[in-house]
């Protein structure tokens, strides 16, 4: 899969499997923005099928990641 086909959930996953290899900071980071793409999927902005460029468009139309995942 190339950056421009892959979807959400498989994004979501490469960012997870690196988190450990993080300083802890990193980590923390890393484990914040997960949680709010998590978010957006939750409340529909996003689909995890989504591609990972159509998904930013929509969550860029939403006001931005916080304004997406309700926070």
């Amino acid at each position: 899969m190339t950056a421009r086909m892959r979807n959400v959930r498989s994004y979501l996953e490469e960012l997870e499997k690196t988190k450990e290899e993080r300083t802890e900071q990193v980590k923390e980071g890393l484990e914040m923005y997960i949680d709010l793409w998590k978010k957006a999927i939750e409340r529909g902005v996003i689909g995890e099928t989504d591609e990972v460029d159509s998904a930013l468009v929509k969550i860029e139309n939403a006001g931005g990641l916080y304004k997406a995942a309700g926070d």
